[in-house]
């Protein structure tokens, strides 16, 4: 009786091995995707128009994000929704490269394409709930009083827009590294 009790618990902790062994192999691989993803960014160029983005089941991988530019039109609390569903949300411009980005990759140079900034209270916020603290208002611009409470760009620049206007959008899902 004790020999098959042994044999049961010998070949539970076999099978405890094999698995701890198909996990460090899953985290081998997953650190040599994350190595490969840190090496390949720290030895790009930082231009734009030098790196390509890389396309990736239509998303856009960009400086540790996916984006996704919209073909379809909606307001911009419909392109919100539709971003949020897939664990995204519009997109938010942190710099100078980043815009020039979305004017490169995307038709905004001839669309308005709803981003991911708003109106609340007369305060500019982004989606994240963070105060706007650069900008690239167009000339004259934000200029739409209380029906203008949502960002759309053209080009370089931003403009105030009626949120319930039909435009393109752009998703951002941020990627931890």
């Amino acid at each position: 009786m004790s020999g098959s009790v042994n044999d049961s618990r010998d070949k539970s902790s076999i099978m405890d091995g094999e698995e701890k062994e198909e996990r460090i192999v899953d985290i081998y691989i997953t650190a040599e995707a994350v190595r490969d993803i840190k090496h390949k960014k720290q030895t790009e160029e930082s231009e734009t128009t030098t790196r390509p983005p890389e396309h990736t089941g239509g998303w856009i991988y960009y400086e540790s994000s996916l984006y996704f530019f919209s073909s379809e039109k909606n307001n911009w609390t419909e392109s919100r929704r539709y971003c949020t569903q897939r664990g995204a949300d519009l997109f938010i411009i942190n710099n100078i490269e980043e815009q020039y980005f979305v004017g490169n990759t995307s038709d905004s140079s001839t669309q308005h394409i709803w981003i991911g900034l708003y109106k609340v209270a007369d305060t500019w916020k982004w989606v994240d709930n963070s105060t706007m603290t650069s900008e690239r208002w167009g000339d004259k611009e934000p200029n739409g009083g209380n029906n203008a409470n949502c960002v759309e760009t053209s080009g370089s620049f931003w403009n105030d827009h009626d949120c319930s206007t039909n435009l393109k959008w752009i998703c951002e899902k941020k990627i931890l590294i």
